[in-house]
């Protein structure tokens, strides 16, 4: 339902701003206070059998986002609940979503694309840090603070969101979380959800922006299958966007390695190593001091996984993160991501769960 009413709580409601899956956004003022925000309000459906999930999964994802406090998470400032609908107050974004800017195949550049990369990848860092999975990164959950200004991203939307400290996981049955050409193939097989489900989902949504397509040939499940259950790699990235370095696409397509054990294992490692190639390439990213700055232990972290990489790029990233050490800045040692699976199971039974489990067959 797209429409709202006139006014909801003590918001008077100015117009509509988007409409998704769990609910529609639109620009508000409070009553007394003048602040303009945004609502996100979802129509409450007595009727619907999946109704009570659906509910307090909303519910949910409103209390994680609110319990994240970063420059790069979109901040919830209250929830509050009508006969009708269920609403979070949000600040207004008004620099629009990265979804908007990859209209029609468009792509970023290296600059603007990487800017968008790491301020989400700290903000997922954050995140995971405190137990808390996204499992729903893609380019219309990130919006912009200022329009044009990529490094004012801000990532937003927890609404399918697990926290990693919960025993259940709020899922309609036989139905899969996130979006389909974000989602890796643990997502697809509801596995317990982990960090390198973010890792993968950023990977491709910074293929996207650097390709203005998304990982795969074609847009259709035929194509996604062929991909997942034969183990297959995105196509190259330099085959669609040659003018990007080929050690940042590398990187990217590190990150959308298939298996577990061989995807890039956290978004610190991602962010240290697109660091790391963006200064040995004639891009130029201007990274604030914050953003740049990577301790000790994770810069060891980053070498560490060099292993997972092909050969012809690992010694080229080694050398760029040894070059890269000064343009890194020192802060304290950031909490320990929570832990995170060796490998997924390859064998026949869960090719077979892959498959029912896309096409919406219950376990």
């Amino acid at each position: 339902m797209s429409a709202l009413p006139p006014r909801l709580g003590s918001y008077r409601v100015r117009s509509i701003v988007g409409v998704g899956g769990m609910g529609t956004v639109a620009a508000a003022a409070h009553d007394h206070l003048g602040r303009v925000v945004a609502l996100k309000a979802r129509a409450r459906e007595a009727l619907d059998d999946d109704e009570p999930l659906l509910y307090e999964r909303f519910r949910l994802g409103a209390r994680l986002q609110a319990s994240l406090s970063h420059p790069h998470i979109a901040q919830v400032f209250d929830y509050f609940e009508t006969d009708a609908y269920q609403v979070a107050v949000l600040e207004l974004l008004e620099g629009g979503s990265v979804e908007a800017m990859l209209e029609d195949g468009q792509a970023l550049s290296v600059e603007d694309a990487a800017q968008v990369a790491l301020g989400a990848a700290e903000a997922l860092g954050y995140a995971h840090a405190r137990g808390v999975v996204h499992r729903d990164i893609k380019p219309g959950n990130l919006l912009l603070r200022q329009a044009g200004a990529p490094a004012t991203v801000q990532v937003t939307d927890f609404g399918v969101a697990r926290a990693l400290d919960t025993t259940s996981d709020l899922t309609v049955a036989g139905a899969n979380v996130g979006t389909l050409w974000y989602m890796p193939p643990e997502q697809f097989n509801h596995e317990t959800p982990t960090p390198l489900v973010d890792v993968y989902a950023l990977g491709a949504t910074t293929y996207e922006m650097l390709t203005g397509h998304i990982p795969f040939r074609e847009a259709s499940h035929a194509e996604l299958f062929r991909r997942f259950l034969d183990r297959q790699p995105p196509p190259p990235l330099r085959d669609r966007s040659p003018q990007v370095p080929a050690l940042v696409a590398a990187v990217v397509e590190q990150a959308l390695a298939v298996e577990v054990a061989d995807r890039i294992p956290s978004v610190e490692v991602f962010a240290t190593w697109l660091t790391a190639a963006l200064a040995g390439s004639a891009a130029r990213v201007t990274l604030d001091a914050q953003r740049a700055a990577q301790a000790d232990a994770a810069r060891a972290r980053a070498v560490e996984a060099l292993g997972c990489l092909p050969a012809a790029h690992r010694a080229a990233l080694a050398s760029a993160l040894g070059a890269s050490t000064a343009r890194l800045v020192e802060q304290p040692t950031p909490v320990a991501p929570p832990r995170l699976p060796a490998s997924i199971d390859d064998d026949d039974d869960d090719d077979r769960t892959l498959v029912g489990a896309v096409l919406g067959e219950d376990d």
